[in-house]
């Protein structure tokens, strides 16, 4: 825990939840977006994961990757993360939304990056929106 950013505070918030999991949840985890963000330290993004991951929803957790891949590319351009998640829900196909955002996560970590994004290696250059294409560099 302690190589992640605030281990103190998300320490405590596992034990806070594991708490209440056993005292109103019978052990079990939330089934609901609602029951879920009433858990210390679970936000809608959290939510989200859970709610893909275990319980097979076809929801999108927007995190920074995501929400740069949203309005760089055009694809859902948002100014909050709820706004991007939304569109990205409007645009992808229903086939697809299980694993959407994992898809995403992965290319906004290793092709599309914050600083400096590898737009000679993306699949999706011709129909992108951002101005500042990169190409290739020189060997």
């Amino acid at each position: 825990m302690q190589t992640i950013g605030l281990y103190r505070n998300k320490a405590a918030n596992i034990l806070k939840t594991c708490r209440l999991l056993l005292e109103r949840h019978d052990g079990e985890v939330p089934r609901t977006r609602e029951a879920l963000e009433a858990l210390p330290g679970v936000g809608r993004k959290t939510a989200n994961v859970v709610l893909n991951t275990a319980f097979d929803h076809p929801t999108i957790a927007v995190d920074t990757h995501i929400f740069r891949l949203g309005n760089r590319t055009g694809l859902a351009p948002g100014k909050t993360v709820e706004e991007v998640e939304k569109k990205l829900l409007r645009v992808t196909p229903d086939e697809f939304k299980k694993d959407a955002h994992h898809w995403l996560i992965l290319h906004g970590r290793y092709v599309c990056q914050a600083r400096k994004p590898q737009c000679w290696q993306c699949g999706v250059t011709s129909c992108c929106d951002f101005k500042e294409k990169t190409t290739a560099p020189a060997h």
